[in-house]
């Protein structure tokens, strides 16, 4: 696997990236990716650059030192950032994608569509961004929609990039064939396929063993994400050490419960399908054979 953009004593651009989808699996296989010796990715997981015009604080030269880091014989250089499948709330991203490193290998991790928006509505509730009623807000907030409409988020992609350079593998099989799909991974990244990661064993940063956070929490939040972009995650500062501090200062008070699972009555259920079938029906042709559409369509 060659990069598009040599290394500068500054740092390379990447040669692949995990574009989502959100509450999907990325972070765990960012992980898996990074434990490969033969792959590089950057320490901070989301570094969302192609979700908006490079500027002064995160300019080109930002980007590539990221990566600077990654040692010379590294097959596979990249980030994951699930930004970069959230049209058309970012509009735009493939096409700056494809300006800077047009031959990058593209990975999408989708998941069940209902059970995303399940979690990714957990996930806004646990970190205090969301209090409307689940069967009101998925469908007063495009982007719980949007976020699982997979195909119409490929869609965004092949006027860019030829279908080859893109890989899609579900969460299920991350899940359940996890081996067998990591090194399809590899296979893919054109790295060692053969290779077992030692944190195979483990999923990472799963929304059930979250925390519910009050208004002060989300507000840190927003806060490190806006003005800390560069160092770790708001998601990493807030979500594992704010929540034992909690623990510590107010055991057993509200901001401290973990987020149980939300139930779907069956009637948004069904009309959730109806609104996603037809988007799962093309997706099919994107995963490839042996793929149900999840008993959707």
């Amino acid at each position: 696997m060659t990069s598009s953009t040599a290394r500068t004593s500054i740092g390379q651009l990447p040669n692949f990236l995990i574009i989502g989808a959100m509450k999907a699996g990325t972070t765990s296989l960012y992980h898996y990716l990074r434990a490969h010796p033969q792959v590089f990715m950057s320490s901070v997981k989301e570094l969302d650059f192609f979700a908006h015009e490079p500027d002064r604080s995160r300019s080109l030269d930002w980007y590539r030192r990221q990566f600077a880091p990654a040692e010379p014989d590294s097959v596979a250089i990249g980030e994951a950032s699930t930004i970069y499948t959230k049209y058309p709330r970012f509009p735009g991203v493939p096409e700056r994608i494809a300006a800077q490193v047009p031959e990058v290998r593209l990975i999408y991790v989708v998941r069940h569509p209902i059970e995303r928006i399940r979690s990714h509505y957990q996930h806004q509730v646990a970190v205090g961004a969301e209090r409307a009623p689940f069967e009101r807000a998925v469908f007063d907030n495009p982007i719980y929609l949007d976020c699982s409409r997979y195909a119409m988020q490929i869609d965004q992609y092949l006027p860019h990039f030829p279908r080859g350079q893109l890989l899609v593998i579900t969460s299920e099989d991350l899940r359940n064939e996890r081996l067998a799909t990591v090194r399809r991974v590899y296979e893919f990244l054109d790295v060692e396929p053969d290779y077992t990661p030692p944190n195979l064993d483990r999923e990472f940063y799963r929304t059930g063993e979250r925390v519910t956070y009050p208004p002060l929490a989300w507000r840190i939040r927003r806060t490190l994400k806006r003005h800390l972009p560069a160092s770790k995650r708001a998601k990493e500062l807030v979500d594992a050490p704010f929540a034992q501090w909690l623990r510590r200062v107010r055991p057993g008070k509200e901001g401290a419960r973990p987020s149980g699972a939300q139930s779907i009555p069956e009637e948004v259920r069904d009309m959730l399908v109806r609104l996603l079938e037809e988007d799962v029906r093309r997706l099919r042709g994107y995963v490839g054979s042996g793929f149900d559409g999840w008993g959707m369509a």
